[in-house]
């Protein structure tokens, strides 16, 4: 039961409300509630090109005006404001993976909707074929790079650019060097980043992936900042948790990282060189295989004509530079040239393939003069490589193949490349049989090297052109490869040292693949 108090009370306020009327002194806001803002994934945008964004609204009322009269819009960069209009079309000036956000702000209510979108801008160096030539001894170091286009059907296809003299226009006050040897391109800091190491004279420099600036010297990383013996380096190797330089004496010096990746800078190189049983070894080559899928180096021994390895693996670092001696783990047929005693031959080309598993050898009889084509398993029990499935064959090459003769295994597919003089030749292991791809004509063929997925073969002649053709099986198959297969030609690049595939990063790397 209710008190006569609070009787009273009801009273009072159903008499208030009744007495109120509205006398309409406000204004009533409609709010053009904005959904969602969408956008598809933006592939990657090469620094110094426009970033075009085109975003989707979705509004709650679509009727009401949804343009710049009602709205302001806000695209920022990090904290920097870079456009203000609805579509974004600006140049980032920084790489990496870079966060833009856009602010949309309705002008009658100031309420603000967010919307963010991770871009990656890559260096306009960060992958592609790279040329080291000489200019009166002086190390030159040209670029060119393959750019994904789409025309109005929305087809894809590829436009190349030529960067001549890359170094020296980026950095005029800081020259490369002399003697120019070769590239060591596979060396990674970070997952997502890579330098490049230039062989030269006494100052091999590693360069920094994304500007080609210098780092560091290689020599500054052995103690005393000099290389041992005054050798020089030709060739090296960034194993992750190890790294190997071979210098000119024929010694193989390394040095040990605390970290799996980016330790390429870590510490110094030891100063006595890996010293290999069996009376020593004189490592005339550091063969070019998968070490992601290997994990191990493989060496040529020229003193002993045998092989060897170091391992490098990422699992059980109890072992890490340790070495690999070969043993066969079946019988080879008869005539094998034992790969522990190649006396008598001479090794003239050397590679893996089916992700470093099997490995092939093109070795030349010293007296009779005859090219031989070898394929074996290697297997790593221990510390021993054990060597199986050993096969031998006179190389179809015979003929046409020289000591002069650049080879370059696909190694994801059946065919073996070579060129001899300006014609650039492929061998097919299935069907055994040698196919003219193209005769440049002129020049002689100095470098052969392919793309990340091992689609596109970049060619160097002596006369200073540079040409990028395409492997796909119809061209391959083609009765005149090289009439449609050159997909790309550049004159006067200089006189050839090296060719090399740049990756961009250990992630490229690994998966074989562009940025």
């Amino acid at each position: 039961m209710k008190s006569p108090l609070q009787i009273l009370i009801l009273c009072i306020i159903l008499m208030a409300t009744a007495c109120y009327k509205d006398k309409g002194n406000y204004d009533i806001i409609e709010y053009s509630k904005i959904n969602n803002i969408t956008h598809p994934t933006v592939p990657p945008v090469i620094l110094g090109d426009s970033l075009k964004l085109k975003p989707a609204f979705s509004w709650e009322h679509p009727e009401r005006d949804t343009t710049g009269n009602a709205f302001e819009f806000e695209w920022r960069q990090l904290d920097s404001v870079v456009s203000r209009e609805r579509n974004l079309g600006y140049v980032p000036d920084i790489t990496g993976y870079v966060m833009i956000y856009l602010h949309v702000k309705e002008k009658a209510t100031g309420i603000v909707t967010r919307f963010s979108i991770q871009v990656q801008v890559i260096s306009s160096y960060k992958a592609g074929w790279m040329l080291l030539t000489k200019d009166q001894g002086k190390s030159v170091i040209s670029f060119v790079r393959r750019d994904a286009k789409r025309d109005n059907n929305n087809q894809l296809y590829y436009e190349y650019k030529y960067f001549p003299d890359v170094y020296n226009q980026l950095h005029p006050d800081a020259p490369l060097g002399n003697n120019p040897v070769k590239f060591a391109s596979k060396a990674f800091p970070d997952y997502t980043a890579d330098e490049v190491l230039l062989l030269q004279g006494n100052a091999t420099t590693y360069l920094n992936g994304s500007d080609l600036s210098k780092v560091i010297e290689l020599r500054n990383e052995f103690n005393g900042n000099a290389f041992p013996n005054n050798a020089v380096p030709v060739d090296y190797v960034d194993g992750g948790p190890v790294n190997f330089t071979l210098l000119s004496d024929g010694n193989v010096y390394w040095k040990r990282n605390s970290v799996t990746m980016g330790g390429i800078h870590q510490g110094k190189f030891m100063d006595v060189p890996v010293y290999f049983e069996g009376g020593g070894a004189h490592i005339s080559k550091i063969i070019d295989v998968s070490i992601d899928y290997t994990y191990f180096l493989y060496l040529y021994d020229d003193l002993h004509k045998r092989f060897l390895g170091l391992f490098t693996t990422t699992g059980d670092d109890s072992f890490l530079g340790g070495k690999l001696y070969l043993a066969n783990g079946s019988t080879p047929p008869a005539g094998f040239v034992d790969l522990n005693n190649q006396a008598g031959y001479a090794l003239i080309y050397c590679s893996d393939y089916a992700n470093g598993a099997y490995f092939m050898n093109i070795i030349k009889n010293e007296t009779s003069g005859q090219y031989l084509l070898q394929n074996y398993r290697l297997t790593r029990r221990g510390t021993v490589l054990e060597a199986n499935e050993h096969q031998q064959e006179a190389f179809a090459g015979n003929g046409i193949v020289t000591d002069n003769t650049i080879y370059h295994r696909i190694r994801n597919s059946s065919y073996l490349f070579f060129g001899e003089g300006s014609k650039l030749y492929f061998y097919d292991v299935n069907t055994k049989q040698v196919k003219l791809y193209h005769d440049f004509g002129n020049g002689v063929i100095k470098a052969i090297t392919t793309d990340a997925p091992g689609g596109e073969l970049g060619v160097a002649l002596s006369n200073g052109v540079f040409s990028i053709c395409s492997l796909k099986t119809e061209i391959l198959g083609s009765a005149n490869p090289g009439a449609t297969g050159i997909l790309f030609s550049q004159q006067q690049v200089g006189d050839i040292v090296d060719l090399s595939w740049k990756w961009g990063s250990y992630y490229e790397y690994v998966f074989r693949r562009y940025p």
